[in-house]
């Protein structure tokens, strides 16, 4: 672990978090109505969820470079100090284009378009001179919490002073509003992770991973019978690793998926003090990879999260990722 001068170690911290969400919304009975959820209204909203963020004519890279661009001008910081920049969500060709034109820009990552990335292109438009450039994929809606966590290790064994992370996550047209009872909005999230910081620290982070369930048609009721025993495994795991005990939890930042099903899953994890932040979840509907960060900011701009409580951040990427973070706040 890299130290300071007076040998205490380092621990990477949050900055910074900005968002950006499309113009447009649907409710869910609207989307019901056009045929977007595979339930009903009535299902939608008995889980917590009532409005949602739907993108008409932004594509995901625009809203990478808005939320990035408000999170950088925002905190005012020198970008030749950020050495890398992190991006997850719509890959290639498919993030220059509105979702619905998804399916024809799909095309291009079949031609030398593939290799128009939207990684590189915003360390271009953010001018970030100094950035190397990563991309995640494949982790779904733990996308955003696995870039935190390469930045977070990276900052410690390669010394980079600054790491941005941009998340960008839409739903093609044709995709419908609904991933196993969970109604879903299109938006770009970005998180500044500094090498050292008082407030915010990066205490712990902990994945698991299952390719068993890679499947995720033909194994959804086996995903859903998985889900909550993991993700309670997940939860003590990241709270162990941070050399916290149970009750020392004042916060759970979830990821927006049913309400209820976060009713179930407080109940197996058992955090006697933990509040649930879950207001977000009728407000915003669930943003794919988003969701933990969007909350962490609106609680801490709320005034919810008070300075050095303790604060367990969990998502589940659908299909074989279980991903939770632990931060001092």
């Amino acid at each position: 672990m890299t130290l300071r001068g007076n040998n205490e170690p380092r621990t990477p911290a949050i900055a910074g978090i900005r968002y950006a969400f499309p113009e447009g919304s649907r409710t869910v009975r609207e989307l019901a109505d056009e045929r977007l959820l595979d339930s009903s209204a009535e299902t939608m909203e008995s889980f917590g969820f009532g409005r949602i963020h739907f993108a008409d004519t932004e594509s995901p890279y625009d809203l990478a470079l808005k939320a990035a661009t408000r999170l950088l001008e925002e905190t005012g910081i020198d970008r030749e100090s950020i050495g890398l920049l992190i991006y997850g969500g719509t890959p290639g060709s498919m993030s220059f284009a509105p979702a619905k034109h998804a399916e024809a820009a799909a095309a291009g990552l079949c031609t030398m378009s593939r290799f128009k990335y939207p990684s590189t292109r915003l360390q271009y438009d953010l001018d970030l001179p100094n950035a190397s450039t990563l991309a995640v994929d494949q982790l779904a809606c733990a996308t955003l919490l696995g870039a935190v966590r390469i930045a977070r290790s990276l900052c410690l064994t390669e010394g980079i002073e600054r790491a941005l992370c941009v998340c960008s996550e839409f739903f093609p047209a044709k995709a419908g509003r609904e991933a196993i009872f969970n109604c879903t909005s299109d938006a770009a999230c970005a998180v500044l992770i500094e090498r050292d910081g008082p407030r915010n620290r990066l205490v712990s982070a902990t994945n698991v991973t299952k390719g068993y369930y890679w499947d995720v048609d033909s194994l959804r009721d086996e995903i859903v019978a998985s889900y909550f025993p993991t993700a309670r495994h997940v939860m003590l795991r990241t709270i162990a690793d941070a050399g916290w005990e149970p009750a020392d939890v004042d916060w759970i930042i979830p990821h927006n998926v049913s309400a209820r099903s976060w009713e179930i899953l407080s109940g197996l994890v058992r955090l006697p003090r933990a509040r649930l932040f879950s207001q977000n979840i009728a407000l915003h509907g669930h943003t794919l990879a988003g969701d933990n960060f969007i909350n962490y900011s609106d609680a801490l701009d709320g005034g919810c999260i008070k300075p050095g409580q303790k604060v367990v951040l969990f998502s589940y990427g659908f299909g074989a990722h279980w991903t939770g973070i632990a931060v001092e706040a």
